[in-house]
């Protein structure tokens, strides 16, 4: 297994993957297996991933890991359906009654011209925070014909372990109207009394708090400020999103996603292409920073390089989309950073990072936090 060092921190990538692929003959999965969000209960992890349908259209399902690794419980039903307006379109809804073939659907999708990730419409790419007793799960909402949003909607923990999904509570848009915004992660507690927020608006990650998580019923959106920007000479130019966040010891590790490049957008910021790092293809990579535990927006470490970049067959994989790397899901096991990520918008996939070597960067660059 090839390791790609820098600065003593690198993703190893698991010799099982993938962890979790498609099965042929589930109706709600043969497009994709991909995306997961991850949340840990004693030596179980419980991985609710973006699966995309033969009608390609997009849910969540279930997959129970023992140990971060071995996957012990899988449900062939969906956990997480869309619901509400903002997640179906009708008159997609018509088109694909009745399809039966990939190839089908294939022609419909091409013909979408604003698909999101391989589905027409529906509930994509979660994320998830464990708060005392509710499982909080933040998600892109599309209906294949607004701008991807970003929504929210609970379940007690109660009612997930004992897989009650009628209970989720009724979903929210929490991401303003007409503007694409993506990677919404909520911090798994509140912070000087706040609930605080990690989403992407092109090409930034952007931080926001809020008082009350009811205050979205009533007409807040995440807005707030681009906290964590590109960076122009480096591997992550072109865009960034935030994948996971985790609290370990006086920080937050955020596990997030970088693509390498120049976009037409940084005119408006005064930059010229010559002053950004050249292209090399545009590749999804996993990086990760640490945080101020008290502000969230200070970054106090981030490397020069990715932790990893897709190179193994399940990430270039080309009948889907090569070149990905998605993390979207960590927890802390036994000592390890554990990141899920999809893999080419197809398969699910496990990494790790050493906590040790973390440790080992806190105490040569960091020392004065301790």
């Amino acid at each position: 297994m090839k390791l790609i060092r820098m600065n003593s921190l690198s993703l190893r990538r698991w010799c099982g993957n993938p962890l979790i692929k498609p099965r042929p003959g589930n109706f709600w999965e043969v497009g994709g297996t991909f995306n997961p969000a991850a949340f840990t209960l004693g030596d179980r992890v419980f991985l609710l991933y973006r699966q995309v349908s033969r009608s390609c259209v997009s849910t969540l399902g279930l997959a129970v890991v023992s140990g971060g690794f071995e996957v012990v419980e899988r449900l062939d039903e969906p956990v997480y359906v869309p619901r509400e307006a903002f997640e179906v379109n009708p008159q997609l809804v018509s088109k694909l009654e009745g399809l039966e073939l990939v190839e089908d659907v294939g022609r419909l999708r091409s013909r979408v011209s604003s698909s999101s990730g391989g589905s027409c419409f529906g509930v994509e790419d979660p994320r998830v925070s464990l708060v005392n007793d509710t499982v909080y799960l933040t998600y892109v909402a599309y209906n294949g014909v607004d701008p991807p949003r970003g929504a929210m909607s609970w379940i007690s923990l109660q009612d997930f372990l004992n897989y009650r999904w009628e209970r989720w509570s009724r979903p929210m848009l929490i991401t303003h109207p007409s503007i694409t915004d993506k990677s919404i992660v909520m911090l798994p507690r509140r912070i000087r009394g706040r609930w605080t927020f990690f989403h992407r608006i092109f090409p930034h990650i952007w931080i926001d708090e809020v008082d009350e998580l009811s205050q979205f019923k009533y007409g807040k959106y995440l807005w707030g400020r681009s906290a964590i920007r590109t960076r122009p000479k480096y591997w992550d130019s072109r865009k960034v999103g935030a994948g996971a966040v985790v609290e370990w010891r006086k920080f937050w590790l955020l596990v997030y996603y970088g693509v390498t490049g120049w976009d037409d957008y940084y005119y408006s910021e005064g930059l010229r292409p010559e002053d950004f790092a050249l292209s090399d293809g545009y590749r999804y990579k996993i990086g990760l920073m640490l945080l101020d535990l008290n502000d969230p927006s200070k970054v106090l470490y981030r490397p020069d390089r990715p932790l990893s970049e897709p190179e193994l067959w399940y990430e270039v994989y080309p009948k889907a989309k090569p070149n990905v790397m998605y993390p979207t899901g960590a927890t802390i096991l036994d000592g390890k950073l554990l990141v899920y990520y999809g893999a080419s918008d197809y398969f699910v996939a496990l990494g790790e990072v050493a906590l040790e070597d973390v440790e080992e960067v806190v105490s040569r660059t960091l020392q004065h936090l301790l």
